[in-house]
């Protein structure tokens, strides 16, 4: 005996994914990105005082819950977070070594 067609369910291993992972690009693209964005907030120790690198972290932390919220419902916003992140971390390294004296 054959199965009927009509009995094919979503436990069914054969029936097609009800949505497709291209527009999900973003998000993974994003969360990379955040991957990527996280070893230069870990490896700015080198250069800022452990409460800029502590200020960078809890950021990124904090934009990546984000990331994990959005990451079905909004993918392209996600895709932005690290360009985001990138500025934020540019922007205190760049703020903290002409303002605080931080170097190397």
């Amino acid at each position: 005996m054959e199965p009927s067609a009509a009995s094919a369910g979503p436990s069914d291993p054969a029936t097609p994914p009800q949505r497709p992972a291209r527009p999900l690009l973003g998000s993974f693209v994003g969360m990379g990105g955040m991957a990527c964005v996280l070893f230069l907030v870990l490896a700015s120790g080198l250069v800022a005082p452990w409460y800029g690198v502590l200020l960078l972290s809890v950021i990124w932390i904090v934009l990546f819950v984000l990331g994990t919220r959005w990451f079905m419902t909004r993918p392209w916003r996600v895709a932005a977070l690290p360009l985001v992140m990138l500025v934020v971390w540019f922007g205190t390294i760049s703020l903290g070594a002409f303002v605080l004296g931080w170097n190397a």
